[in-house]
């Protein structure tokens, strides 16, 4: 008999809850540990994993394979439904004992409950471990039990309970490794098919190491120089002023629960007023990713819907019959400058600063008039650090029909943006060096005044 421990957002060996006690109490029943990852191309309501992020997945798990191989627990890489994969596994391998971490996304919920049923009738033991989010859902609500709905009471909130119970408590050291040394076997993953071989995915690679160790050494060297500058350079693309730390929150290389501890900490001591105004922002961008999740996790219907129902209205979105305006979106030939250079920053890197993320959205719900779902798609598809509760919160919030959303008139011109974040033209100049600009497909103003009257129509009932 043998103990297992099942990863999923959680490809760590540090901070990590499950792995932790499996370790443990491998070690006490002189057990075999082995260590499965179930990969689902079907994914979660219909959102199968994109190109940019399986390949990201499929580099870290190698990582984890070879941190893993050193601790003496053998990774075994599954492809198939996750209901099925584990419960077959658990019976193949006669396993007496599984551990797994939370993951807060739709459906989850019922499936570790499933799963946990179907094995503990077997005799198999389960223990479920709180990871994912600083705070479970189920730990922050309003006082009259309601889900919050706007960010900045819900992050205070969240900062109470922190302080009450601080972050530091889930924090774990790396486990000591058991007895075997174990080989690396570069070919694990194959039978998985995980990946694909797209030509735009190997461009990837000059960009991202992607794993636990390299995440670390990031996090380090911005935690250490670069977060102090955080609250007023974080809004420059041109700069290289960010963490870059999306993709390992999103796969759990990283711990956000260390991240919010360490920051927690040297504010505490802190005497820059530079360096505690940069501390607070970063941690209020953890807060932001916390609120998605709760959000989503009270709302999984928004992933297909607006949170805003009036936002499904017909006559609200108009219609692109050939896809012209949207592939123009999607290859940066918008003729708009600050648009194409970042559509063009992510099909080269996988990735798209903050700043522009919201500008290039809201051109293409607001100018173009194109439904939010549509260039979350693109953007699932494209991101490495594609992430459902993000990924739609960001997405509703730019078009006004989420929750805390900016408000349905407030529309992004990208030239003044331009003008605002990238003064010297540094990011522009990186990401459209030919210096060519097709005709604009919008109007900046015509299509702003367009929007204004769809959405008034929505909110307040006013004929278009």
């Amino acid at each position: 008999m043998s103990l297992l421990v099942w990863f999923r957002r959680d490809l760590r060996v540090q901070d990590n809850p499950a792995l932790w006690q499996a370790v443990q109490d491998a070690r006490e029943r002189a057990q075999p540990l082995t260590a499965l990852y179930v990969f689902d191309p079907e994914g979660v309501g219909g959102w199968a994993p994109g190109g940019a992020s399986r390949w990201y997945l499929e580099r870290s798990l190698l990582s984890l394979h070879e941190t893993l191989a050193g601790l003496g627990v053998p990774l075994k890489v599954e492809r198939g439904r996750m209901t099925d994969v584990v419960r077959a596994f658990a019976h193949k391998v006669r396993i007496e004992g599984v551990y797994w971490n939370r993951v807060i996304e739709p459906g989850q919920a019922a499936l570790d409950q499933s799963i946990a049923q179907s094995l503990r009738q077997t005799g198999v033991t389960v223990e479920v471990f709180d990871d994912d989010c600083l705070l479970m859902p189920e730990q922050l609500r309003r006082p009259n039990g309601e889900r919050y709905k706007v960010f900045t009471p819900f992050w205070r909130r969240a900062l109470e309970l922190l302080e009450a119970s601080p972050a530091t408590v889930r924090l774990r050291p790396v486990p000591a490794p058991l007895d075997r040394q174990l080989q690396v076997d570069p070919g694990m993953l194959q039978s998985a098919g995980i990946a694909g071989r797209a030509a735009w995915q190997q461009k990837l690679a000059h960009h991202w190491m992607p794993g636990e160790h390299a995440a670390l050494d990031r996090w380090a060297r911005f935690f250490l120089s670069g977060i102090e500058d955080y609250d007023h350079t974080r809004d420059l693309p041109g700069l290289a002023a960010t963490s870059r730390l999306s993709s390992a929150l999103h796969f759990g290389e990283l711990s956000a629960a260390r991240l919010f501890a360490q920051c927690a900490e040297r504010l505490a001591h802190e005497t820059s007023d530079a360096a505690r105004a940069g501390i607070r922002r970063y941690l209020a961008e953890l807060g932001w990713r916390e609120f998605g999740r709760h959000v989503l996790y009270g709302r999984p219907d928004s992933i297909n819907r607006s949170l805003d129902r009036r936002f499904d209205q017909p006559g609200v979105w108009k219609p692109d019959p050939d896809g012209r305006l949207l592939r123009a979106w999607q290859r940066g030939e918008t003729g708009i400058a600050l648009v194409d250079a970042g559509m063009r920053e992510l099909w080269e890197t996988g990735w798209m600063h903050n700043r522009v993320r919201m500008v290039v959205a809201s051109f293409l719900t607001k100018n173009l008039g194109i439904h939010w779902r549509e260039g979350a798609r693109w953007f699932w598809d494209t991101l490495v650090d594609a992430d459902l509760a993000s990924n739609t919160l960001g997405w509703q919030w730019v078009a006004g029909c989420g929750t805390d959303a900016a408000p349905y008139y407030r529309i992004f011109n990208p030239d003044t943006q331009a003008e605002r974040f990238d003064p010297d033209h540094l990011y522009r100049s990186r990401w459209l060096p030919d210096g060519l600009r097709p005709t604009p497909i919008a109007d900046l103003k015509t299509s702003r005044e367009r929007a204004l009257s769809r959405y008034r129509m929505a909110v307040k009932g006013e004929a278009a």
